[in-house]
């Protein structure tokens, strides 16, 4: 509990790159920002979008960290919403989908960082399974699937 604590402050607070729980569910490492055909960073609105045409997913929160199951290698996906109040109102974030890990980056901040480290995933297949739709648990057990309008009373969201 208290290194999955150090490992979401530690992600919060980086301002020129994305980190996320590396595929062992060990330790954090560097999640790559997406780029288009030209080169230029994909905007955090724009991320659901890309994602349906490109072979990349968000980055995972830290339940994989805190997950018993030996036998567990799904990726634990980030949901991508605004923030709807507070020092943040209108930026959007990286958190976790089912509120229990604490992972939260401030993905709006560091998209415009120099350094900012990128790659240009390749396009899907046309017959390529797509990802799954993402679906947000609030604290009180209410599911959201990611392109609904909501709030929260914990952070308070928009998508």
């Amino acid at each position: 509990e208290c290194q999955r604590a150090k490992f979401a402050a530690c992600a919060s607070d980086r301002k020129t790159v994305v980190l996320e729980l590396d595929e062992a569910r060990e330790t954090l490492c560097v999640w790559y920002w997406p780029v288009n055909d030209d080169g230029e960073h994909v905007v955090p609105s724009d991320l659901a979008s890309h994602q349906k045409f490109h072979q990349f997913r968000g980055p995972r929160c830290l339940c994989g960290f805190i997950d018993d199951d030996e036998n567990s290698s799904y990726h634990c996906e980030a949901v991508i919403v605004v923030l709807t109040w507070g020092p943040h109102v209108g930026e959007y974030v990286a958190c976790c989908a089912s509120s229990k890990c604490g992972y939260i980056v401030f993905i709006e901040q560091i998209h415009q960082s120099s350094g900012l480290p990128i790659k240009n995933y390749l396009r899907c297949n046309p017959d390529e399974a797509r990802p799954h739709e993402i679906v947000f648990l609030d604290r009180n057990g209410t599911y959201f699937n990611k392109n609904c309008v909501w709030q929260s009373d914990t952070i308070g969201f928009v998508q």
